[in-house]
């Protein structure tokens, strides 16, 4: 048997008082109504945003198409100063494997390893001379940049002024184009 002191017992018959059941519920009625209308616009406010978010594919061929110039322009200069490497043949004919670029596309739409371009010119700063040009060896999409059709890439051009380490001034023209349209285009 256990033991409790008289001043606790007291307590526990004051709290609770037979009187708190039996008052009136009247607007408590009133109120679940307007709560369940709160809930079910939050709800459905939820489900809108939902849809609005992952209702149509992000379009960030500008995005590839824009990290895939940077990539580029890093392996060509650095500081204002042309990669004295670039000017090589050899350099130029594995460009993607010495900077370290990967067009290998998802297979999921059947893609051929098309869907990514870019082309490099190398200009003489002061004769406009065209010096050096590569590309990649796949499907130039140049012609098709501009159009407003859905199936188009989407195209960035970017040019770069760099020395050599002799003082010769170059043009560096990089124009990249990312296709994808299947995959970001409804």
């Amino acid at each position: 048997m256990m033991f409790f002191p008289e001043s606790r017992k007291e307590k526990n018959t004051k709290s609770f008082h037979p009187s708190l059941l039996l008052k009136s519920r009247k607007g408590d009625k009133v109120i679940s109504v307007y709560w369940f209308f709160i809930l079910f616009l939050v709800a459905a406010a939820i489900v809108y945003m939902v849809f609005l978010f992952y209702g149509k594919p992000y379009d960030v061929r500008e995005v590839e198409a824009n990290l895939l110039a940077n990539k580029i322009s890093d392996c060509l200069a650095y500081g204002g100063m042309i990669n004295e490497q670039v000017l090589t043949e050899e350099y130029r004919m594995n460009f993607e494997e010495n900077c370290g670029l990967d067009f290998r596309t998802e297979d999921s739409y059947g893609w051929n390893n098309d869907q990514i371009y870019f082309i490099v010119s190398i200009y003489d700063f002061k004769s406009e001379e065209l010096k050096y040009s590569f590309s990649s060896q796949r499907f130039n999409w140049i012609d098709s940049c501009g159009s407003k059709k859905d199936n188009n890439p989407f195209c960035v051009r970017k040019e770069l002024y760099v020395l050599d380490g002799n003082g010769n001034n170059y043009l560096i023209d990089i124009f990249t184009a990312v296709r994808k349209t299947e995959k970001n285009v409804n």
